[in-house]
């Protein structure tokens, strides 16, 4: 049976977990419950998060992303 189409675009990740920490995120319920958690937990609003997509993935604003800040005195 085929995988329910994501609401958004899901991007590959690596993590680092010892084999007990990965049964434990298994029993918890996996990249399912992870995602739960995040979105229950975010820190702000999801509006924020859509415009931080926004602006990192507008070419014209890409290159101010990796400009470090300049401090003036």
């Amino acid at each position: 049976m085929p995988r329910p189409k994501p609401s958004e675009p899901i991007t590959f990740r690596n993590i680092r977990m010892s084999d007990r920490q990965w049964i434990i995120f298994n029993q918890l319920g996996g990249a399912e419950w992870l995602r739960t958690f995040l979105e229950k937990k975010a820190p702000m609003p999801r509006q924020y998060y859509d415009n931080e997509l926004a602006r990192i993935n507008n070419p014209a604003d890409a290159i101010f992303l990796n400009r470090k800040r300049e401090i003036n005195d």
